[in-house]
């Protein structure tokens, strides 16, 4: 019903009719009325209100590891990282068969991008219980790059909604190998690559495979059961006690000519 504001010839608010009476600029107008609802709750418009959900709880749940992967090419978007991880995986969601059922191409997955030349990855192989060993060709592109880029896995668990990234190996190394908490046994994991260079720059991410893993795993107690593996401090060097390089040294002029680039 319409409200009469300014006597029988003035403006009004509210639904006459056909026609809606509202205030706008300090200026009385009138517009038709909408039959269209507002919210007509179709069947497609669930369906995307329902995969842009998951995307965004997703992205939350690799939100830490997004704030050092997309921090920098986000920015350039005027983005946070997780919305531009979003923007940027749309194609990668889907809806599965059951009516809340969310499918995801996990390959089709970025979760980082930059300049920095890539590596290739070999099949993943499980040495025992829970650890992975991965071969990588260290410059497939045959472009410029430092045999002292950093190799980093990520690695998620969908069944149990977390992940971590895996100590970073120098790209000259050709191997790494990573040990998972051993309660993603039992579990299929799904594994990313990515390079990071000395100046922070990433390269694009290089999807590595998927896989289930033995179940090795005892009842743990409710403390041990929440001690995921800490992540690694992106940027990092590789751990010396490896025994897998030495550090690099500052003075990166010290460095044998012919095993400084790749």
């Amino acid at each position: 019903m319409a409200t009469i504001e300014n006597g029988y010839m003035g403006g009004f608010s509210g639904k006459l009719g056909p026609a809606v009476g509202y205030q706008w600029r300090g200026k009385w107008v009138v517009r038709s009325f909408s039959r269209t609802p507002h919210n007509p709750r179709t069947e497609r418009q669930q369906e995307h209100r329902m995969l842009f959900k998951q995307e965004v709880q997703l992205a939350g749940r690799m939100n830490w590891v997004l704030r050092e992967t997309m921090d920098e090419v986000s920015a350039l978007q005027g983005m946070t990282p997780c919305n531009y991880f979003i923007k940027r995986n749309q194609g990668a969601f889907s809806v599965g068969s059951g009516p809340c059922e969310l499918s995801v191409d996990w390959s089709a997955l970025v979760l980082s991008e930059g300049p920095v030349a890539p590596v290739a990855f070999g099949a993943p192989e499980v040495t025992e219980g829970t650890t992975l060993s991965i071969g990588f060709e260290r410059n497939p592109l045959h472009t410029r790059a430092d045999n002292y880029d950093r190799v980093f896995v990520y690695v998620y668990c969908p069944a149990l909604e977390r992940g971590f990234l895996a100590a970073p190996v120098y790209r000259r190394e050709g191997r790494m190998s990573v040990a998972l908490p051993e309660l993603f046994g039992g579990h299929e994991v799904q594994l990313w690559g990515m390079v990071q260079d000395n100046a922070g720059r990433w390269s694009e991410t290089i999807y590595i495979g998927f896989g289930p893993l033995e179940d090795t795993a005892t009842e743990a107690s409710p403390q041990e059961a929440g001690n995921e593996e800490s992540p690694v401090a992106v940027g990092q060097q590789p751990d010396r006690q490896r025994g897998s390089v030495d550090a690099p040294s500052a003075d990166r002029s010290v460095k044998p000519p012919d095993d400084s680039k790749g």
